[in-house]
């Protein structure tokens, strides 16, 4: 059915992506220390598969087995307890989770674009839009910036991403946690320009917010108006309908940034559909 490894430590690992696969496409199995993280995306039969991955982690070092069925927004354990505080590792970081929340606070697909940012950061003013939970703003600190400022509209993202600052042993001394409607807030990110990096990692589609495909192009065209001469953009997106190509296009014909390079994610997220691109 499934040919899983097993030599797997404490670092967070995605097991199997169908999403880019054909034969189990709704189906992601992700190793998070201790537990076992299988999400399915379709109703489909569930035992075959919870069957197999009772037998596997007999040989792993897994001690619960967490389901999540994404499509009813269910989570239950069949083997063990679902613990009430838990988190990711990542490069020694330590992000914090919540397996009832549809997404639980760590997106591991992002994980090269993280270091990415960690590398290019010292002394650097950062902007990071779209915050979630706080990620990238780990890495800059640990990478020498000098301020990052994170902003996103849901406060309780911003306070688990404080918290994982704190669980990190980062001073918060030029760390901002900024409660604002991105696409409201223009004039208050602008005082606080320029910013030598900005990082722009929106979903792809959230109701009554954002939708990329047709709001991705506000956030660019002000693009000018924030940064100065030596700005690194970092601009992401995690849709099958906008392509590389179109990523490149909207940014080059609406703000003076040219196309560097791409950041792919891990190599076990098979033929995903992120996009994470440099500008400069």
């Amino acid at each position: 059915m499934l040919n899983l490894p097993t030599n797997l430590n404490e670092e967070f690992r995605r097991l199997y992506h169908g999403r880019g696969e054909k034969e189990y496409k709704f189906l992601t199995i992700d190793s998070i220390d201790e537990i076992l993280f299988v999400q399915f995306y379709e109703e489909v039969d569930e035992k075959p598969f919870l069957d197999y991955l009772k037998r596997y982690i007999k040989n792993t070092r897994h001690e619960n087995i967490i389901v999540k069925r994404r499509y009813s927004n269910e989570t239950f354990s069949i083997v063990g307890e679902i613990p009430e505080k838990y988190y990711a590792i990542e490069n020694r970081f330590k992000f914090l989770i919540n397996f009832y929340n549809q997404n639980i606070g760590y997106f591991g697909d992002m994980k090269n674009t993280r270091e990415y940012v960690e590398k290019i950061s010292k002394d650097k003013k950062v902007l990071n839009l779209f915050s979630y939970t706080c990620g990238f703003s780990l890495y800059a600190k640990r990478g020498g910036a000098r301020e990052v400022i994170n902003i996103d509209m849901n406060k309780n993202v911003l306070v688990t991403g404080e918290k994982n600052h704190q669980l990190n042993n980062l001073n918060l001394k030029n760390i901002r946690f900024w409660r604002q409607n991105i696409l409201k807030s223009f004039s208050k990110i602008k005082k606080s320009a320029p910013y030598d990096i900005i990082i722009i990692d929106p979903p792809s589609f959230q109701k009554g917010s954002f939708i990329a495909s047709k709001d991705y192009i506000k956030i660019i065209k002000r693009l000018n108006d924030i940064s100065n001469e030596n700005t690194i953009l970092i601009a992401c997106v995690n849709s099958p309908q906008i392509s590389k190509e179109d990523l490149i296009n909207l940014i080059e014909n609406n703000s003076r940034f040219k196309y560097k390079e791409e950041v792919k994610p891990p190599e076990e997220y098979i033929n995903s559909s992120l996009k994470s691109l440099v500008f400069n």
